[in-house]
């Protein structure tokens, strides 16, 4: 709870002596180690020393250490579909994108800024800040509900890791602008995006 407020506010220095704290005490909890060290590494990259993250990551890779990869579940006429972020696997992957770019130009209408702090890696070349928060699981998971419905009233979705800020203020507003219910169960709780762009966990994440 302490690491995931760090996180939240950013606070690198906070993060860094919540993990020396647990590597002290529970050093046999791999279990729990791994994904704060994870957790770490984000913090020092949102406050924007990408170098230490980076270095944080080798040395769990070296330990043989390895980051879960964010899956995105969620049911579209009885059928599983599950998305990766910049996921081009899916049959209809042109037109999922075609309505992620859509949702984003109406969030940014309705005044949001992305975030580039939730970006947790270098960025290459051809990549933007937009493009890279947009490619998220959750947006692409989104996004299909809208090109198989254009109108749908409730989407539901299950996300094996957290959900990132970014993603939590664009989800909000996607459920304002569409008039539609979204619900997101992901590893910590389960957020109820509401008509009225609000979300039942009150921002607090």
């Amino acid at each position: 709870a302490l690491l995931s407020g760090a996180r939240n506010a950013k606070n690198s220095k906070l993060a860094q002596e919540v993990v020396d704290r647990m590597q002290k005490l529970f050093p046999d909890l791999k279990s729990s180690l791994l994904p704060a060290s994870i957790l770490l590494a984000n913090v020092y990259a949102s406050s924007g020393d990408i170098e230490k993250a980076t270095d944080i990551k080798i040395e769990l890779n070296k330990s043989g250490g390895k980051k879960q990869i964010g899956i995105t579940m969620t049911d579209i006429d009885g059928k599983l579909w599950k998305f990766r972020a910049h996921d081009q696997s899916h049959p209809y992957s042109a037109e999922i994108y075609e309505q992620v770019d859509r949702m984003s130009k109406e969030v940014i209408k309705h005044g949001h800024k992305y975030d580039a702090s939730w970006i947790v890696r270098p960025m290459y070349a051809d990549e933007t800040i937009e493009t890279l928060l947009c490619g998220h699981s959750e947006r692409l998971a989104m996004a299909a509900h809208f090109i198989h419905d254009r109108k749908p009233k409730r989407i539901q979705l299950t996300k094996n890791l957290r959900i990132c800020g970014d993603c939590h203020r664009v989800t909000k507003l996607i459920a304002l602008i569409y008039q539609c219910e979204i619900v997101v169960r992901d590893a910590n709780r389960i957020h109820h995006f509401h008509l009225n762009g609000q979300c039942s966990c009150q921002d607090y994440f």
